[in-house]
């Protein structure tokens, strides 16, 4: 996890609303929790639909998240939302966070979707009622998950420039709709400006396809600076193509027509977007990796067979849910509640059959550690094999291979 503009932009001493776009369920939350260096619980606003299997809806309550209605969830809930930001406000009062996805709705896609009112329906009231010397903040949020669904992906969280609440005073009592739209529209500008959002729905798959192939080369040749240097990359990949798209459409469906081109070749030899292309691993590099995971792979066992319980429960829970977003929710969940829970019971029991406190002792350190090594060295087993495919391609397939690297570069 990679964090920005926390230490710069979020005050710790300010009522705050963040104001986050959501691509992934219960770890949008997460994560602005883990930046939580000011020492305040954040309370969460999120669409009630999401609470109505029990599991979720307890932790959800448990992170401290509350429901607000949608239209599409009954007009006549409509009415809870006011007891639910008068609550909201009462938080804000009390110099605590709170936390608002103003998408309204979760999208993972790489793309930010409309921006809606309610953090303008509830801060704005808000400072009204204290003649706007609450001196509240909005502070936009970019969250960008490198693969959404890939299992222990980079993330990147921003923190952008705060909004001022206090500057929307004479406007608002004059026209408070009109304060709605516009403090709206501040907060959609600035979250625009630091979401990679692919709007252009026809080439979406190209867009996606250009950061997959270009994203760590064009970090590392303009962005090795930073520390978010690959999504630094994705936002310039977008902005490229938007500004082709734009200005030059002969330039980009060239570009689009290549993009098309090498996807086809990658699936005619089982590779895809993922493979690293542009910069290949050696003969040497691929041996030593493959020798030290067959040499930890008695580790990898060991953390995988204690951990039995907790995969089979996170695979159960897996099954009660149809929409892919909670997929990573429930991996996260499972492995912060039933690891530790099976790590005493396990721990306890060796214990009371031994009689060897220090032993368990051991196993109670042992099994968490490595059952998270295990989960590392999936990773880094699939990616040697990726590595090793393309290594061949590269060496059976020359031309090919230096073709495709013409038609993938942005």
């Amino acid at each position: 996890m990679v964090f920005t503009g926390r230490k710069e932009n979020v005050s710790k001493n300010r009522p705050i609303i963040f104001a986050p776009n959501h691509r992934n369920a219960l770890l949008d939350a997460l994560l602005i929790v883990y930046a939580g260096y000011h020492n305040r619980q954040v309370v969460f606003l999120a669409r009630a639909d999401i609470f109505k299997q029990k599991f979720v809806a307890w932790m959800l309550r448990g992170m401290r998240i509350i429901p607000v209605f949608r239209m599409r969830d009954g007009k006549d809930n409509l009415d809870k939302n006011k007891d639910i930001f008068g609550s909201a406000a009462r938080i804000l009062k009390k110099n605590n966070p709170v936390a608002i996805f103003p998408e309204a709705r979760h999208n993972p896609k790489q793309s930010l979707l409309p921006i809606q009112k309610a953090v303008p329906r509830i801060i704005l009231p808000t400072e009204e009622s204290l003649n706007f010397e609450l001196n509240s903040q909005i502070v936009p949020v970019s969250i960008y998950y490198r693969d959404i669904f890939g299992f222990l992906t980079d993330v990147y969280v921003t923190f952008g420039t705060p909004i001022e609440v206090s500057q929307y005073k004479e406007i608002y009592n004059d026209n408070p709709n009109l304060a709605n739209n516009q403090l709206r529209r501040e907060l959609e500008k600035s979250l625009k400006s630091m979401v990679v959002d692919i709007w252009n729905d026809e080439f979406y798959e190209e867009y996606k396809f250009a950061i997959d192939w270009n994203g760590e080369r064009i970090a590392e040749e303009k962005f090795s600076h930073r520390k978010d240097g690959y999504l630094q990359s994705s936002l310039h990949i977008v902005i490229t193509l938007d500004n082709l798209y734009e200005n030059n459409r002969d330039v980009f469906d060239s570009k689009i027509k290549n993009f098309r081109e090498a996807n086809k070749i990658l699936k005619e030899h089982q590779l895809n977007t993922k493979d690293r292309l542009w910069k290949t691993s050696s003969k040497e590099n691929i041996f030593s990796r493959f020798t030290a995971l067959i040499l930890t792979s008695p580790i990898m066992l060991f953390g995988y067979i204690n951990a039995i319980f907790p995969l089979l429960i996170n695979k159960k829970l897996l099954s009660l849910f149809k929409d892919n977003q909670f997929i990573p929710s429930v991996r996260y969940a499972s492995g912060l509640i039933f690891v530790p829970i099976f790590d005493i019971i396990q721990t306890l029991t060796i214990g009371a059959i031994t009689k060897d406190w220090l032993l368990a002792f051991i196993y109670f350190l042992a099994m968490p550690a490595t059952f998270y090594f295990a989960l590392y060295w999936r990773k880094w087993w699939k990616s040697a094999n990726r590595d090793l495919k393309v290594y061949k391609f590269k060496k059976q397939f020359s031309d090919t291979y230096e073709r495709l690297l013409e038609l993938i570069r942005l």
